[in-house]
């Protein structure tokens, strides 16, 4: 043999190497390279261009260029990107290929989050209001549903206190109707039911969408009669990595203030006597030099398959009075990642943030206007110490506010992960766990010179207390959607868990030897100075846990775009509901029919769009205390055992109930949706009937055999209907100029039905006591068949030759005049009385009014209510001469000189509580820098609370609360009106 078995391998060995080698050139391929734009030019980044076939690919970098290798010129590049049309363009042999991507209109088409997903508008069937982050209504806002006000037909914001940076709004939608499962809405952020609106930097929200009607929110149960509100927090998008800088200042002045007698003019009424002093008491409890600031960063960016968002927001506000500070900062971030090819993604959100809170009391303000003008602040004797003022509902305003400390510390965190697998392209299954946790250290300290160390002879009480909320969620949702021919068809399904956990611990001590220890070193007091205590007195603790699961599911069907079905069923049990009904079922459906489809309406050139809209929806109620339909124990004070120790002994602490159930709403909702002119003038109009059923509340029942005379029970029912609009106009829109007007307006009214069945029978209930001195009695009735909101006491006849008021006898006017003696009727009080009005508004209304010239903008937001009624307490109890002692105001010898007797709940003190405010007025200017590296900058200025147009004498209507069963009750507690000034900058890099 010519060759030895070794020199044969080494030819194997180069045959195989030259193989290898001209493998991997051709591997090597062209370089083919490249720029994709948009239809304008402008390059688009993050683009993903990937030869077909393969998983050879790559992604545009910020200037939209490409370089990617093939190993021929034969092959097909596709390009495709978030919102634009994907595209296959051919090589044919070339090195070079450029492209311009369309935008998707498909997917560029307005998109309404939903109850665990998302719909397009033009295919909705039920009552959802999408407020995207363009349209809040702009300037410093304590709590984000602020920013919505009056962009939501059906929809009522009521902030009594609206410049006190720690208070919120209460909200309702569609009117009152439970007693004691609660009228607000259930808040939804990024998907995770039970969120907490104040771990939310209002720069870093979205959107903020309202589900109306029954049929929306179902699918969230016994948490859903009273609407639900979700909110969606900014992501991060494909492309370049954005910075944003969003921040203004802020400062509040007093809008109007009580106008109470002078000094000179309280003694010249002869009022009091003169202690020598000049007191602007109102005015000592104002912080005129108040200063706000709020600034937010963010930056955001990524590709195709990975993107992030990042923010941190910084926030200080003083108070209008001299007690009230607000410290706020947090980091908020989310994620986007595919992998896989995007067969798997993963999406994530955390939250942290602190708020450091000073209170300030209420109260404060009402001593402020009744107080003698002429009484010091500080003790003339001691110039150090406060002047500490004794007697019934009397105390020093100033000494009230300054010599304690009164506030908390508040720690709020969110992170929530969701996991989804494409495991199909129409079939996708998705697993999101997430955890809220609230923690919340309350402090206060007494100091020696309060008004309670100084009466009670020691130095200092101190408290602390610690109160932590944790909640977890787990949900696991499936998807399918599949379109044949004209019809599509989108199936969801999934499991819900939520559990509630909340512990807190409190201690207390007082007689401390010094102020310098406040509430930091709680054991150097002596709380009983060396006497035996109640331990409840000084310390206490508890703990409580609530669980929520449910299966849900929900059907889509449509039909060529023109008939529209949607169906769903919660199926829910919570551990709160009594051991005979833990579970229960909340179906819905609805239906929309495009009607503009007909070839009749369709040849109307004027008619865009027209969809008609019907739904049917079972909800609950949930919103009562934990442990109501089991049996409890409480505490029977303490006893001495046979040891003579004195120890606490328990027994039965309620009537257990466990048939206690959720109350339950089934709701009807007629709507239209349509858009008219091209586009240029749009709505909806929506009518609504609730029927709430199983109504919670305390009836009076027999011991024996009951161990207790008061029961928690389902009985009564109530119900609520209106008519709701909302108009978009796009009246001109040019290069240089543009208008655009939406308006808002509703009609809204809810009875209570019935208040008793065959077991538990209640004729009425009476609700809000009226504060003393004088005990006028309850203002509101609850009565079968009356509206919830009802006033109650006498009709208003006039005065006799004394100045004495006089009523109509059995509240019918043009009866027998009865002389009413202070605050005593002279006649069978019960008789005379009757419904005199109705705090309720039964009208609402927001108008927006958005402007631009160029690159200056301007928006005027106008907003009111009207037909209805406030019982203006200033006037009943500040605006009497017969009050003694006190200050007034100048109505008491002006519109009011004539009554010389005392307060009495009559209509005479009902005022129309109407209103139309100018309430944010903003401009803004947004000039072209010419610089590179900024892609937006904008500077504005906003007014808040510009001026009210009304008849109601109090300070102001929209200061008097709207919700609940005890709406239009002008209370006494009242903090300052104020008008607000904002000065913010936006940028852009």
């Amino acid at each position: 043999m010519k060759h030895s078995l070794p020199e044969k391998m080494k030819y194997v060995l180069l045959l195989h190497f030259l193989f290898f080698s001209v493998a991997a050139a051709l591997a090597q391929g062209v370089a083919v390279t490249g720029r994709v734009t948009t239809e304008t030019g402008e390059s688009l980044p993050g683009v993903t261009v990937l030869l077909k076939g393969t998983s050879n690919g790559t992604a545009t970098d910020a200037s939209g260029n490409y370089t990617l290798s093939v190993p021929s010129g034969a092959g097909t590049l596709v390009f495709s990107f978030i919102g634009y049309t994907q595209q296959e363009v051919p090589i044919n042999n070339r090195t070079t290929v450029n492209i311009s991507l369309v935008p998707d209109a498909k997917a560029l088409e307005e998109v309404v989050v939903v109850g665990y997903g998302t719909v397009q508008k033009r295919e909705l069937t039920s009552a959802v209001t999408t407020v995207s982050a363009a349209e809040f209504q702009q300037g410093a806002f304590n709590s984000p549903l602020q920013m919505i006000e009056g962009k939501v037909a059906g929809v009522t914001v009521s902030n009594p206190a609206a410049a006190d940076p720690n208070a919120g709004p209460a909200i309702q939608l569609r009117g009152a109707s439970s007693l004691r499962a609660g009228n607000g809405p259930l808040i939804v952020i990024d998907g995770m039911p039970g969120g907490d609106l104040r771990n939310l930097a209002q720069q870093d929200i979205e959107s903020i969408s309202v589900l109306r009607d029954a049929a929306a929110a179902a699918i969230y149960g016994s948490r859903g009669a009273n609407g639900v509100i979700l909110v969606q927090t900014k992501r991060g998008k494909s492309g370049k990595v954005a910075v944003t800088y969003d921040s203004y200042v802020e400062h509040d002045a007093v809008a109007a203030k009580p106008d109470i007698l002078s000094a000179d003019e309280f003694l010249a009424r002869q009022r009091d006597r003169d202690l020598g002093a000049r007191t602007n008491w109102y005015d000592e409890l104002l912080r005129k030099d108040n200063f706000g600031q709020n600034h937010s960063l963010a930056i955001s960016g990524g590709s195709e398959n990975t993107v992030f968002r990042l923010s941190t927001n910084y926030r200080t506000k003083q108070g209008l009075d001299i007690a009230t500070d607000r410290k706020e900062y947090g980091l908020r971030g989310s994620f986007m990642q595919r992998a896989m090819d995007g067969i798997l993604e993963f999406n994530g959100n955390f939250s942290y943030r602190i708020a450091n809170e000073e209170y300030t009391n209420y109260g404060a303000f009402q001593q402020a206007v009744k107080l003698n003008p002429t009484i010091p602040i500080m003790d003339a004797t001691n110039p150090t110490m406060y002047n500490t003022l004794l007697g019934y509902d009397t105390y020093n305003p100033v000494q009230n506010l300054l010599a304690r400390e009164n506030g908390s510390d508040q720690e709020y965190s969110i992170i929530d992960i969701t996991t989804r697998l494409n495991i199909l392209k129409n079939l996708n299954t998705e697993l999101k766990l997430a955890r809220q946790g609230h923690d919340q250290l309350r402090r206060e300290y007494y100091s020696g010179r309060s008004a309670e160390s100084v009466t009670g002879g020691y130095t200092g009480r101190a408290r602390l207390q610690d109160e932590k909320w944790t909640d977890y969620t787990l949900e696991w949702i499936g998807n399918y959607f599949t379109t044949i021919g004209r019809h599509d068809l989108r199936a969801l399904g999934g499991y819900s868990y939520q559990e509630f956990n909340n512990a807190a611990f409190w201690a207390q001590n007082r007689r401390f030897p010094t102020d310098a220890f406040g509430y930091n070193n709680l054991g150097a007091g002596n709380y009983g100075n060396g006497q035996a205590i109640n331990m409840n007195d000084v310390m206490d603790s508890w703990r409580s846990k609530e669980k929520t699961i449910a299966f849900l599911g929900r059907v889509n069907y449509s039909f060529d775009d023109t008939y529209f079905l949607t169906g769903s069923f919660r199926y829910e049990g919570n551990t709160k509901f009594g051991a005979n009904n833990k579970w229960g079922l909340f179906p819905a459906a609805s239906a929309a029919w495009r009607i503009s489809k007909l070839p009749a309406i369709d040849d109307i050139g004027v008619i865009d769009d027209l969809k008609l809209r019907v739904s049917y929806g079972v909800t609950g109620r949930s919103g009562f205390d934990r442990y109501t339909s089991v049996s409890r124990y409480t505490g029977y004070g303490r006893y001495q055992n046979d040891a003579g120790q004195w120890i606490q002994v328990y027994g039965p602490g309620n009537n257990y109930n466990p048939d206690l159930r959720w109350e339950k709403a089934i709701a009807y909702n007629a709507g239209l949706d349509f858009s008219l002119f091209d586009s240029k003038l749009s709505g909806s109009v929506d009518a609504f009937v609730r029927k709430s059923s199983d109504l919670i509340s305390d009836y009076d029942v027999p011991v024996p055999p009951y161990l207790h005379p008061r029961m928690t029970v389902n009985v009564g029912t109530s119900s609520s209907r209106g008519v709701e609009l909302s108009l978009n106009w796009s009246a001109v829109n040019t290069d240089n100029f543009s208008y655009n007007s939406s308006l808002t307006t509703s009609y809204t009214r809810a009875v209570l039905d019935a208040w008793s069945n065959e077991t538990y029978k209640a004729a009425f209930f009476y609700m809000q006591d009226l504060p003393s001195p004088g005990n006028p009695g309850p203002a509101y009735r609850l009565e079968e068949n009356t509206d919830l909101g009802s006033f109650y006491g006498y009709k208003y006849a006039g005065v006799d030759e004394n100045g004495t008021i006089l009523v109509w006898k059995d509240g019918k006017e043009g009866t027998e005049k009865l002389r009413a003696s202070g605050n005593q009727i002279q006649t069978s009080a019960d008789r005379d009385r009757t419904y005199i009005g109705n705090g309720t508004p039964r009208y609402e209304l927001g108008w927006t009014n958005t402007l631009r010239y160029k690159n200056i903008d301007m928006s005027l937001f106008f907003r009111g209510r009207f037909k209805y009624k406030i019982l203006n307490l200033y006037q009943m109890y500040y605006g009497l001469q017969a009050e003694a002692s006190t200050n007034l105001l100048t109505d008491a010898y002006d519109r009011n000189a004539h009554i010389k007797t005392g307060k009495v709940i009559t209509d005479y003190f009902l005022e129309d509580g109407g209103f139309l405010k100018l309430d944010n007025i903003t401009l803004g200017w947004t000039p072209k820098l010419g610089i590179n590296r900024v892609s937006s900058f904008r500077v504005y200025g906003t007014v808040r609370n510009v001026f009210t147009l009304t008849k109601y004498t109090g300070l102001d209507p929209a200061a008097v609360g709207v919700t609940g069963l005890t709406p239009g009750y002008g209370s006494l507690d009242v903090y300052p009106i104020a008008r607000n000034f904002a000065l913010g900058v936006q940028i852009s890099l």
